[in-house]
């Protein structure tokens, strides 16, 4: 059975039948009027069960950083937390997309094709602002909560009216476009509150840290109204969705590339996958939101496709760590142990998790402010085994789920601004069907075989060309070097 092993490198930086409630948090850029800063993309993933929703979000922007604010819009009993960068980091190369080309052995023994592809972590090189010195005070808008959130100073608001939370943006240095004033009176209208983050001055953080907003009940939308504040002519959005079940984006389409339509050169090593890829998110206006990766069972326990096992390789970029994991939580782990974060026994912590993979128990917080734990019950099953130091990212993520249930979906987007007028609903999906992430391609071109046996060594005549751009998903050992280095942005394919 052939087995793919994933490279993650060190980064620094049954359905689920519920009705939609109003959109919980993700995040507008706010910049003062001299600064030219744009939100290019956003990271984010969204936890579901009935007793709590949580939305995580990274996102990535150009401009001046030391003059970028954030806002976010949140339901009222909303609590934001920093999360660990190795959440998203094992999230991503675990379901990243993946294609492998044939090898060609032309009855030499020889071969051209150098093995199984390799796939890098999303090490993200993102950048944050330095706030002012300035206090939250303001007496027409209630400071319901202030406080720091690792790199972050936050405060979350609630006004009465809108014109008194454009007031409080404009005296704490933000800058509310005209076409954003709409946005944020409906939210205020909606009775949102809106949480306001700005990094603490002298924190020395390089790149922006993900945060999580844990709301309580199951809450199925993402506020893509207020993703508009900020951003330019489009903007990249992966969401990767963990549920009791598959998930899509209503009122989108969800297309599922067709692997058939794939062809691999022999020439260049790669396939027309970026290509195929671009075309389907363009499709529809950009209104589209692609579901490249949907499995059940592989957050917990030991992951697996069509094609076999897989397991995932996470290893600093000196080569001074070196782990192997078998499941997206292992990799979590692991990688935030590779990423200095303080973590208790992380093989207790890996142990921890796969044994709980086939439990058909539901998770619950059994555990204080105070990191006191109280016993479960019998059909229940602690938060705290998925715990491990500092990373409880999983934990949090598995609240009120059944763990042996859980399903981990992607779904990738390239939005133009128009299509972030309305708010994204995800639902359950009309098929509950495993969506493979890898793939082996079958059709291909410029065979080196074939053209060794034509006339004079040469390429035989009539030999196909490959459509489009020839930038493939997968990376082969020739690539093994590129795999460990940080990647520069979210946008891989």
């Amino acid at each position: 059975m052939k087995t793919t092993t994933y490279l993650l490198g060190l980064g620094i930086a049954t359905t689920l039948l519920v009705s939609a409630r109003p959109a919980q948090a993700c995040g507008g850029c706010f910049v003062p009027n001299t600064d030219n800063t744009v939100v290019t993309g956003h990271r984010m993933a969204l936890s579901i069960s009935m007793k709590q929703s949580v939305l995580w979000d990274q996102i990535q922007y150009a401009g001046k950083p030391e003059e970028f604010s954030w806002v976010l819009p949140v339901k009222k009993g909303a609590r934001v937390e920093l999360a660990n960068d190795a959440w998203f980091e094992a999230l991503d190369a675990a379901t990243s997309s993946v294609v492998q080309g044939p090898m060609a052995n032309c009855g030499g023994g020889g071969s051209s094709n150098l093995g199984g592809p390799f796939f890098a972590c999303g090490s993200s090189d993102f950048q944050t602002a330095s706030a002012d010195s300035r206090g939250y005070l303001e007496p027409t808008v209630t400071v319901v909560h202030e406080g720091t959130v690792g790199p972050y100073e936050t405060v979350t608001l609630a006004a009465d009216d809108p014109s008194a939370l454009e007031k409080w943006l404009a005296d704490h240095a933000y800058n509310l476009p005209e076409d954003i004033k709409p946005t944020v009176a409906a939210y205020v209208n909606e009775g949102f509150d809106f949480i306001a983050l700005r990094l603490i001055p002298g924190a020395g953080v390089q790149a922006m840290r993900p945060v999580r907003v844990v709301t309580p009940g199951a809450v199925l939308g993402l506020p893509l109204r207020m993703v508009a504040a900020g951003t330019g002519a489009e903007t990249a959005i992966k969401l990767f969705v963990l549920g009791e079940g598959r998930y899509t984006a209503k009122g989108f389409e969800n297309p599922v590339l067709n692997h058939d339509d794939l062809v691999w050169n022999y020439d260049t090593q790669s396939s027309n996958f970026s290509t195929l890829r671009t075309a389907a998110l363009a499709a529809n206006g950009g209104k589209t939101f692609l579901t490249s990766y949907a499995r059940q069972g592989s957050l917990l326990g030991a992951a697996q496709d069509d094609l076999g096992p897989l397991t995932y390789q996470i290893g600093s970029e000196d080569f001074s760590y070196n782990r192997q994991a078998d499941s997206i939580a292992a990799a979590y782990f692991y990688q935030g142990d590779a990423n200095g974060d303080k973590v208790s026994n992380v093989n207790d912590c890996v142990s921890a998790a796969s044994a709980a993979a086939n439990i058909s128990k539901q998770v619950v917080d059994n555990c204080d402010e105070n990191g006191t734990c109280s016993p479960v019950g019998a059909n229940e099953l602690a938060a705290s085994t998925f715990v491990c130091g500092e990373l409880d990212d999983l934990a949090v993520a598995l609240g009120g789920m059944n763990a042996a249930d859980v399903w981990v979906t992607r779904l990738e987007a390239n939005l133009p601004r128009a299509a972030l007028s309305q708010d994204l609903v995800v639902e359950p999906a009309s098929a509950q069907a495993f969506v493979q992430h890898r793939v082996f391609v079958d059709k291909t071109i410029n065979d080196p075989c074939a053209s060794a046996a034509a006339p004079g060594g040469t390429k035989g005549a009539g030999t196909p060309s490959l459509p489009g751009g020839l930038v493939g998903a997968g990376l082969t050992l020739a690539a093994a070097a590129w795999a460990v280095r940080r990647r520069r942005d979210f946008a891989r394919a």
